[in-house]
């Protein structure tokens, strides 16, 4: 498998051409930060009290970073020695998968010792560890392949056989990940018992394929397409060369259209759509429009290499060697197309760039995976980065993906560029799918969200976007059973201030047509990787009593 990485040219390239200039260098930047810290297994006072999934990163990117450096620098001893530091701290690790997802998902507690809990990181690591056993097979120790193999036994070969996971009818990327790191350990280790197991596997990757709609957009967000994907991915083309190409996953239509999703989420060049949980600045990694590039040709785009982190954010190194396995210098670009309109009906997404700005809204429903309560909200972009914002996921602490999770600010309806009525904003109870209506020239787009709410009394809530080439008009209309106070709510991280009645935002300007003066509170809010905390200014429109019809004009200078 992957015989192509043991080519010594390969490396030798890697090591001298400039091509490869930013992944060496944000390779080694990730290294020096990742061992300022002595690979080691964890403590039990780590394991048993902290929650907190970013111990395991640390040794991800120690893992990641050391392994790619050792195949780029063959004669440096710092960085093989480090590596084996590194494995050897994983084999003897108390558990490869985070005490959050320990209880969370498996109702467990550290105390009831499981060796097969697999979940997305004990995934992630078990097949990174037989990729790197694979690669260093000439240079490991026997004794260190042996343990490897055995680790992997105990760990996810065995367990798997004989027990199954929720994750294999789990509708999203968990299905993805967990599937794709068990098959390719299988297909590493012990082919024979992937065959054996293909057909369970491969049932798993159409679980996770039917989370998606016909149209492809991952409503989990795009920071989890790069991940459920790239996983899926990684199982195809291993399967691919391991069947070879009996089993083509890349021939399907959905996999196709699933794979142009990314370029579809450009608002401006630095600047993605971030719809549910992603991070408000995006990366993804640069292999996979890459690789998919190579398969599907120029209906997969060129996209900019700026948001390409090759390392940082990536934390798996299946992802890290593909980026740089499948990278071509001819794929790079710094631009993207300013004119572009993209209607995803079945997910109700709409996605439009001009010269001056970058607009996307959606409809759906609010029992989506990942879901935020932001039925008909959109996001405004201008000067490459959001004027008007969705925030994305907020810190990922205990209860954000169970029952208390509206009540953090980010997945709540509070966050997002939406009305509420007498306070109540909308609720997290799945509905009908709210559907988008878009003209011919895709310059209106008009929704009725009402079922993104709870209250009897809200009879019709209608939203209409008419789209100019430097400006927005929104226009929303309410038909209520009784008077309510309305109040249409908009979110930015950018200080605004009041003039002459109008809402500045940089060059951008908010004008209500019914002459309203807004209300701009601060909410600190927090970000899901780091727990970095900053600040959402909240501008808060109130309808007079007995007003039903709210008018903003959006324009750019």
């Amino acid at each position: 498998m992957l015989n192509f990485a043991k080519d010594k040219n390969f490396w030798e390239n890697v090591r001298t051409s400039k091509d490869y200039d930013q992944h060496r260098e944000e390779i080694l930047e990730l290294y020096k930060e990742a061992f300022k810290t002595e690979p080691r297994p964890h403590s039990a006072k780590e394991i048993f009290e902290v929650n907190d999934s970013g111990l395991w990163r640390l040794q991800f990117d120690q893992l990641q970073t050391s392994a790619a450096l050792a195949l780029i620098y063959p004669d440096n001893e710092e960085y093989y020695d480090n590596l084996l530091k590194i494995v050897w701290a994983y084999l003897n690790e108390y558990t490869w998968a985070p005490l959050g997802h320990y209880n969370s998902y498996y109702n467990r507690t550290p105390q009831d010792y499981d060796t097969g809990l697999i979940d997305i990181f004990a995934s992630s690591a078990a097949l990174a560890l037989a990729e790197i056993k694979n690669l260093f097979e000439d240079r490991f120790p026997k004794l260190l392949k042996d343990r490897i193999s055995a680790e992997l036994k105990r760990r996810t070969i065995d367990p798997f056989l004989n027990r199954t996971y929720f994750w294999e009818k789990h509708p999203n990327n968990w299905a993805a990940v967990c599937a794709g790191g068990v098959g390719g350990v299988l297909m590493y280790e012990c082919p024979e018992i992937f065959y054996q197991q293909k057909d369970r596997l491969d049932s798993v990757m159409q679980v996770y394929l039917d989370s998606y709609k016909d149209d492809g957009v991952c409503v989990e967000g795009t920071g989890y397409w790069s991940f459920g994907f790239g996983f899926f991915v990684t199982y195809a083309l291993l399967e691919r060369e391991l069947t070879e190409g009996k089993t083509d996953w890349f021939k399907i239509p959905k996999v196709h259209e699933i794979a142009t999703f990314m370029q579809k989420m450009f608002l401006q060049r630095d600047v993605i759509v971030s719809f549910s949980d992603c991070s408000g600045v995006q990366t993804y990694s640069v292999w996979l429009p890459h690789v998919l590039r190579t398969v599907y040709g120029e209906s997969v785009e060129k996209l900019p290499i700026k948001l390409a982190i090759v390392a940082k954010d990536n934390t798996h190194f299946n992802f890290l060697l593909r980026c740089i396995l499948y990278f071509k210098p001819e794929y790079v670009t710094n631009e993207i197309n300013e004119s572009a309109s993209y209607h995803m009906k079945d997910s109700a997404y709409f996605v439009k760039r001009t010269s001056h700005y970058g607009f996307a809204t959606k409809g759906g429903n609010n029992g989506e995976s990942h879901n935020h309560n932001d039925v008909g909200s959109f996001i405004f972009a201008r000067n490459n980065h959001q004027i008007l914002c969705d925030l994305g996921a907020g810190p990922y602490k205990p209860g954000y993906h169970e029952n208390p999770r509206y009540t953090f600010f980010n997945p709540s309806a509070y966050s997002h560029n939406i009305p509420f009525f007498d306070g109540i904003g909308q609720d997290g109870v799945r509905r009908d799918n709210v559907y988008l209506n878009v003209n011919e020239d895709k310059s209106i787009v008009s929704m009725d969200f009402t079922n993104g709410y709870g209250q009897d009394y809200l009879k019709k809530a209608e939203r209409t976007f008419t789209l100019f080439e430097d400006k927005v008009l929104l226009c929303d209309k309410f038909t209520l059973t009784k008077e309510s106070e309305i109040t249409e709510r908009f979110v930015s991280v950018i200080e605004p201030k009041i003039l002459d009645g109008k809402v500045i935002i940089e060059d951008t300007t908010l004008e209500c047509k019914e002459g309203i003066i807004p209300k701009i509170s601060i909410k600190v809010a927090e970000t899901h990787i780091g727990e970095i905390k900053y600040n959402a200014y909240l501008i808060d429109y109130i309808l007079p009593t007995g007003v039903s019809e709210f008018n903003l004009l959006i324009e750019t200078k």
